[in-house]
């Protein structure tokens, strides 16, 4: 959404008929890092807090629901230290220029009246707030010498020079000539696309003549709409490019075990020709006398005939000799090939169910995953934010059993090794990513088959087949489920399954 001076104006207009009387009980800065002032007493309102996005593009002011931080930088405090407890005297803006002027007062108990003008300069990217009294800036966000900036400079304990302005205030192209007076806080004109808030404006706009138009009587809330847009936009946009960034890194990790179970496949299945090494062996001893000295190759008469290559250094005898050495180191390195498949498989498996969870978890989902991959990859992990921590779903059935279903590798570990009891049913996916879904039957009786479909329909729909109409899921009780040794969380090893299938699209939504 743009913003321009005459918008400003507007605002200023506004919360001049907020907050002229009003009482600052606070400022600084909120925990996103915005400045913001604690209104006290505003007339018809409860206390609020007026937050302001300096450093935004565009830089915003709204109404927030929000406590200051405990943490403050010390332009902030001294602010602070200043305004608290005075009162709002007016709010102007400057024609021209996207400048907000809160102009403050407060008398002592005798009688001495102080003045003082903190100023919000709303300039994508160079916004500023600054404390002025008797024209000196007394605290500032953002200072800067003469020496940075031949324009214009700010320090505290310098004189305040505002921005320059052109020699008449610029009026936005379209809009020459029809600019309202700021104070008859007419209705606004507000343009949407498919809902969203593109533009809002005191005039109409004809480049916006094809989205749905509607009026407003304020500007603030549209700002404060507007800005939680781009919050949410920008937080979209970050998060997919984390999931972007984690997709490519177990991609690469997959492709990388996909070649080295390649390269062992291929050392097996030259390891299963150690058969032929020890029939060779065999050949060689029965026929050794037939086979002149010096051959390089001797032909079995079996049925069909075979070919044994010989070394012609070597007589029959060394030949077989040979043959049979071959056999017996193949057939010791055997075992450890089928050992280091098997956990390499492990591996691969521990990927693809982390490339599932890439693909659905949320934000929080994504920083745990992003942790166990940190691990695997034996980087430290990045600490976990603190937060409300998301539990699994839970579903209530008719008959009075319980369905537990783990969204993520954390919530899988909840359901299966802290909430399922070791008889209750375990349910999963067979052969695909998905999650951990516990059956906890009715208190003294078995679960009924429409709680067992229930369940098999939820671990159907929370797999990576869930958009298959029927798959095929394993079950069994928890007792016989258990961890796998040195993987990611929720990985494990299951005996003594049953199959049932689900129906994802029968599944209850989560």
């Amino acid at each position: 959404m743009v913003t321009d001076w005459i918008l400003v104006r507007r605002v200023a207009a506004e919360l001049d008929a907020d907050l002229r009387g009003a009482r600052i009980a606070g400022a600084g800065v909120l925990d996103d890092g915005r400045f913001a002032l604690r209104i006290a007493g505003r007339r018809g309102h409860p206390a609020a807090t007026l937050a302001v996005d300096l450093f935004g593009s565009p830089p915003l002011v709204g109404w927030e629901d929000a406590e200051l931080a405990v943490d403050e930088p010390g332009w902030a405090r001294a602010i602070a230290a200043g305004v608290r407890g005075m009162r709002i005297a007016g709010v102007r803006s400057r024609p021209g220029d996207r400048v907000l002027a809160l102009d403050l007062g407060t008398t002592s108990r005798f009688g001495v009246t102080a003045g003082a003008t903190l100023i919000l300069e709303l300039v994508p990217r160079f916004g500023n707030a600054l404390l002025i009294r008797d024209r000196i800036v007394v605290a500032a966000a953002k200072q800067f010498s003469p020496a940075e900036n031949e324009v214009r400079s700010v320090t505290v304990g310098g004189p305040y020079r505002p921005p320059p302005l052109a020699a008449t205030p610029r009026v936005p192209r379209g809009l020459e000539g029809r600019v309202p007076d700021a104070e008859t806080l007419a209705p606004l004109y507000v343009y949407r696309e498919e809902g969203r808030l593109v533009a809002a404006h005191v005039v109409p706009l004809p480049q916006y003549a094809g989205l749905e138009e509607t009026r407003a009587d304020r500007l603030l809330p549209l700002w404060g709409e507007a800005r939680t847009g781009a919050a949410g936009r920008q937080a979209g946009d970050a998060l997919e490019r984390r999931r972007t960034a984690l997709a490519g890194r177990i991609s690469k990790r997959l492709a990388a075990a996909e070649v080295e179970l390649a390269r062992l496949d291929a050392r097996r299945d030259d390891v299963a020709g150690r058969d032929r090494l020890r029939a060779a062996g065999d050949a060689l001893h029965t026929y050794g006398g037939s086979i002149p000295p010096g051959a390089t190759r001797f032909v079995v008469p079996d049925e069909p005939p075979w070919e044994i290559e010989l070394d012609p250094t070597l007589d029959a005898k060394a030949n077989a000799a040979r043959a049979f050495a071959r056999y017996r180191k193949a057939a010791d390195a055997l075992p450890h090939l089928e050992r280091r498949r098997a956990a390499l498989a492990a591996k691969r498996a521990g990927l693809d169910e982390l490339a599932f969870e890439v693909e659905r978890v949320d934000a929080a989902g994504l920083a745990e995953v992003a942790g166990i991959l940190d691990t695997l990859e034996g980087r430290t992990a990045e600490a976990p934010r603190p937060g409300v921590q998301r539990r699994p779903l839970r579903f209530e059935r008719p008959s009075g059993a319980r369905i537990f279903v783990g969204r993520s590798p954390g919530e899988n570990v909840e359901v299966t090794f802290r909430i399922a009891r070791p008889d209750d049913l375990w349910f999963h996916a067979r052969g695909v990513p998905g999650s951990h879904v516990v059956l906890q039957a009715p208190p003294g009786a078995d679960a009924p088959a429409a709680d067992l479909d229930a369940a098999a329909d939820l671990a159907a729909r929370h797999s990576r087949a869930r958009g298959a109409p029927r798959v095929e899921i394993d079950f069994t009780e928890r007792k016989y489920v258990r961890r796998q040794r040195a993987a990611a969380p929720g990985m494990v090893w299951y005996t003594n399954a049953r199959t049932r299938v689900g129906i994802p699209d029968r599944a209850a939504s989560a």
